[in-house]
């Protein structure tokens, strides 16, 4: 029996087109007969035809290929203008559609936009009264369905996910994985308040841009962190993490100091809370603290970038502790500091730096986004109150950046006549930064935020994604401790108090120990145990990671050859291959796009060379991990000298 053989580049796309043009003459034929129910077929099979021609765009300039594909083009293009006309005939009122199974098909055929992704876009029902369109969506295949309603009340089938408010259905979208949905539509039966729509797509609209940008950061830093995480180890062994902290500084007030350009008004006060609350700094404030007189007693840092130009000879002097984030550059354990600490900035991308020198107290301090927000969390687990902020701005007063003391103080924002940020006048230090590697600065969407001292003020998007973080977190804090924002300029902060620093300074009279609390954590650490797994874990996963890549090497030769023979051969390589992964799950960080991918695939009703291509790249992707994860190990081994 001759094995099936893969199809020639393009074939994918002319069998798509093919396929559109001639459920494009059906869906005409039934509309031209009245045959509704056949109509409703042809369109729901056009829609998703197109939604897989948009998947997969023909790449590639090979005339004879364009050549061969026109016909099928111009059909493509005629089924698409015959959906549409579809797409716009008039209907009966929603709530007369509901009351027939027709009806009903008809509703939720009009519902979908002509290009649509069951599998991963997402549909959005108000309100009760739509439980028969959404059996109907889930009879058509649609994946993701969310009802925002009353939960008690919801006759939804237990496929969709009811939610009660837009907060509810936000927490939803970010939670979806691997493939954030691309389109969105929101649909009532009833007339639903303007308001609640608007709040319902905002929340959603949010969410899905929190969960783009998490994506990207993923994919732009899953190399650093990874590679500097391994390199990080033997510093994770030698020094605790902040779990070792906790409990020793609670009921001590926190004053969280950000290099906005309002700290400038109000850092000189800070000198008089040295021994009375614990002042916690950034890289990017520390310099601004210190020209101010003002020794931080510890100083955070969570950027996977070389931010060793942040930090100036004596800048660190007197400071209590170094407090980095797991992936740090390398070169920050190696500042000085006499004491310092470790934490997980992201989760479980962090976690299994903890595992690998058998430490498995919780380290997590979930951060937004940036080092402020983490230090935030920082100061709420460890249960400091109240917590105080300064130098939050959120925003740019006339276009000033950072308090003009920080190594960045010449940065500029600048508003383009489209709404668009972006920052000039970075120093040399941040663009030999970023030569060295990791994104470049983005234009960003102007976006105009609540001010501090009333009205608005001017931010940009990621800052809204930041400010909406604190908000968030206030909110749900605020009943457990006194949240302060001192900023005095920039960005309120709804669910903070909003008071001078001067005033909250006044009150703040009891002397603390912040280098006491410190010294006892340190002092409670098994270093030699820690070394100890450490030194077993590398042994181990070095030779794990050898077998692994050995396999993923033979799994992705394999479903590149021939369909038959991989049908056989290549699932007990999978099989194995997984076996020794899932002691190493951290090896996915950096293939979480060709994960996505491939998990996105099989999802699919798909030809079986689709299904073997997602599989091939998806082990040449594990390859590609494996390999830098044991370049990276072998390079401490060659520097240990074993």
């Amino acid at each position: 029996m001759a094995s099936p053989e893969r199809a020639p580049e393009g074939a994918g796309t002319a069998r798509l087109l093919a396929e559109l043009g001639h459920a494009g003459l059906a869906l005409a034929d039934a509309a031209a007969r009245g045959d509704v129910i056949a109509a409703l077929a042809a369109s729901h099979e056009s829609r998703r035809l197109r939604a897989e021609l948009a998947r997969k765009p023909l790449t590639g300039d090979d005339p004879a290929l364009l050549a061969s594909l026109r016909g099928l083009v111009e059909g493509g293009r005629t089924a698409a203008a015959v959906a549409d006309t579809w797409h716009e005939r008039p209907l009966p009122p929603p709530q007369t559609l509901v009351a027939s199974p027709l009806g009903v098909a008809c509703l939720a055929d009009e519902l979908l936009p002509t290009t649509w992704d069951a599998t991963t876009d997402l549909v959005v029902l108000l309100g009760p009264g739509l439980e028969p369109v959404a059996a109907n969506l889930l009879d058509l295949g649609q994946a993701r369905i969310l009802a925002v309603t009353d939960p008690a009340t919801a006759a939804y089938p237990p496929a969709v996910s009811v939610v009660a408010d837009a907060d509810e259905a936000a927490r939803v979208v970010r939670a979806m994985s691997p493939s954030p949905p691309e389109r969105v539509v929101l649909r009532s039966l009833d007339p639903t308040p303007a308001e609640l729509t608007r709040t319902v797509a905002d929340a959603i609209h949010t969410a899905l841009c929190d969960l783009r940008v998490h994506h990207n950061t993923v994919a732009a830093f899953s190399r650093t962190w990874l590679e500097q995480g391994v390199a990080n180890l033997d510093a994770i062994a030698r020094w605790p993490s902040v779990a070792s902290v906790d409990g020793r500084l609670a009921g001590i007030p926190a004053i969280i100091c950000a290099p906005g350009p309002s700290l400038a008004h109000n850092v000189a006060l800070l000198r008089e809370l040295r021994g009375r609350a614990l002042i916690i700094a950034f890289s990017h404030s520390l310099r601004p603290l210190r020209a101010a007189g003002v020794v931080p007693d510890v100083v955070v840092t969570v950027d996977p970038q070389d931010v060793r130009d942040h930090f100036a000879p004596g800048d660190l002097d007197g400071v209590g502790a170094l407090i980095n984030g797991v992936t740090v550059h390398p070169a920050l354990w190696q500042l000085g500091v006499a004491r310092q600490f470790s934490l997980a900035g992201n989760g479980a991308l962090d976690r299994w730096l903890y595992d690998s020198v058998g430490d498995h107290d919780d380290a997590d301090v979930p951060g937004g986004g940036s080092v402020a927000t983490t230090a935030l969390s920082l100061a709420l687990r460890w249960r400091c109150d109240p917590i105080v902020m300064v130098g939050l701005d959120l925003s740019f007063p006339g276009g000033q950046y950072y308090v003009a003391t920080s190594c960045d103080g010449a940065a500029r924002a600048e508003v383009d006549a489209s709404g668009q940020v972006s920052v000039a006048g970075w120093s040399a230090g941040f663009h030999a930064m970023k030569a060295a590697g990791g994104p470049r600065p983005a234009r960003e969407r102007s976006i105009e935020l609540p001010g501090w001292h009333g009205g608005t003020v001017p931010s940009s998007f990621m800052f809204a994604l930041f400010h909406r973080w604190f908000v968030e977190v206030a909110r749900r804090e605020q009943a457990r401790v006194t949240l302060y924002n001192c900023t005095e300029g920039g960005a309120r902060i709804e669910g903070m108090t909003h008071v001078p620093l001067r005033d909250v300074v006044a009150t703040l009279t009891a002397p603390v120990d912040v280098a006491a609390a410190l010294d006892g954590a340190l002092a409670a650490t098994g270093r030699a145990a820690r070394a100890a797994a450490a030194h077993r874990w590398f042994g181990r996963t070095r030779r794990d990671l050898r077998r692994a890549l050995r396999l993923a090497r033979r799994g992705a030769a394999l479903a590149r050859g021939d369909a038959a023979t991989a049908a056989v051969t290549l699932p007990p390589v999978e099989r194995e291959l997984a076996a020794v992964l899932r002691r190493h799950d951290f090896i996915s960080m950096l293939a979480q796009r060709e994960i996505a991918a491939a998990f996105d695939e099989a999802r699919r009703p798909a030809l079986e060379g689709d299904y073997l291509a997602a599989t091939a790249k998806l082990l040449e992707a594990a390859a590609r991990t494996l390999g830098v994860v044991g370049a990276a190990l072998d390079r401490i081994e060659a520097r240990r000298g074993g």
